[in-house]
């Protein structure tokens, strides 16, 4: 168990960089997940972690010792992949056993090891099973066990749930959550799923082509998005967005669009930005009430809620979530309003401009 401290950590293979200088502190007993689309560098970082992947240049430090040149089996860490990775011919018990056997420990040891972790993952009738007599959720919480015995400073896990069915994600994702509670340890945990990074993190670690976006808790994030990228990534359906104009209003600055006139708008901006509302900020209305008019194009009724498709005149699609109702007839012309508690403004850089709460007219 361990801190750990990423400073300027690069990776490139030949000409193409795929790590480009992360900086990035976790404290002892965090559990930080790394979220971000295909491609973005989140596996390979948590590799090199690992010492799976060398690094191309900064500095890892593992509970204050830099791990740069260290083996894998001497960083004191433990990973759990997709794959499980489990040796076919091996007991449940043989395969949680085998790297404490490899140690040198004695056979007491291993199995108060084995038989703590068993009893904590409530797989202890499993232990004389090999891989192709469990189902696939048994076989990841041997693979997950087998990491617990060797008692490592930082657990790592590399999108462990990705190839569980639906049900089994829910209930093993509830086990990392309370394995963590009773380890007590640090965790960094790879995955493309936004439930699993929002129920599970700590922290979460946004990363975009190889660097970071932002960091922060999933609230942090969901209420306060740095930029249009981590805006558009957290959060599903993802945030609407519409191209506003802010304008001086005499002692006011106003953010003007289809969306209507959002007051006030960032102080000292001006020019063009990027209004983003989540879909539940979008409220469907009768023609009256209504700022905003856009075509049904679909919408999917989720018992508890429906998310309702649509696209305005100008050809921006956009995303209505609202509590299920009668369904609406197809293509018609539908009217919202917008609820302004919502409102998130973005420049034209991409970077977050402020928050308004105020109201619209």
């Amino acid at each position: 168990m361990a801190d750990l401290h990423l400073e300027s950590v690069s990776k490139s293979y030949g000409a193409v960089t795929v790590i480009r200088g992360i900086d990035l502190e976790i404290p002892f007993g965090e559990f930080v997940v790394f979220v971000g689309p295909s491609g973005c560098g989140k596996s390979t970082l948590l590799r090199m972690i690992a010492g799976l992947e060398p690094i191309s240049g900064g500095e890892i430090r593992v509970g204050g010792t830099v791990a740069n040149l260290l083996e894998p089996a001497e960083r004191g860490v433990a990973m759990v992949f997709q794959s499980y990775a489990l040796y076919p011919h091996m007991t449940a018990y043989k395969n949680m056993a085998f790297g404490l056997k490899i140690a040198g420990l004695d056979r007491r040891e291993i199995d108060e090891r084995v038989s703590r972790a068993a009893k904590m993952l409530q797989i202890e009738e499993l232990l004389h099973r090999i891989p192709k007599d469990m189902s696939g959720g048994q076989r990841q919480r041997v693979a997950i066990g087998r990491s617990i015995v060797r008692e490592p400073r930082l657990f790592l896990f590399d999108e462990p749930l990705s190839n569980l069915d639906a049900a089994l994600r829910v209930q093993t994702r509830i086990e990392i959550a309370k394995l963590h509670k009773i380890v007590d340890a640090t965790m960094i945990y790879v995955t493309h799923d936004q439930v699993e990074a929002m129920t599970l993190a700590d922290r979460i670690v946004v990363l975009n082509q190889g660097k970071i976006e932002q960091v922060g808790t999933p609230l942090e994030l969901y209420r306060t998005p740095a930029n249009l990228f981590v805006a558009g990534f957290i959060g599903s359906p993802k945030m609407n967005f519409f191209p506003v104009a802010i304008q001086r209003d005499g002692e006011q600055l106003v953010a003007r669009g289809m969306l209507g006139s959002v007051t006030p708008a960032p102080a000292g901006t001006s020019g063009p930005a990027t209004l983003g509302v989540r879909p539940e900020g979008l409220v469907l209305c009768q023609p009256e009430q209504g700022f905003l008019r856009a075509r049904l194009q679909f919408e999917e009724h989720l018992g508890e809620h429906r998310l309702i498709y649509a696209r305005t005149s100008e050809g921006i699609d956009l995303i209505a979530k609202e509590a299920d109702g009668p369904a609406l007839a197809e293509g018609a012309l539908l009217h919202f309003r917008f609820a302004p508690e919502s409102a998130h403004f973005f420049g034209p850089d991409g970077h977050r401009l402020g928050h308004s709460n105020k109201g619209t007219h």
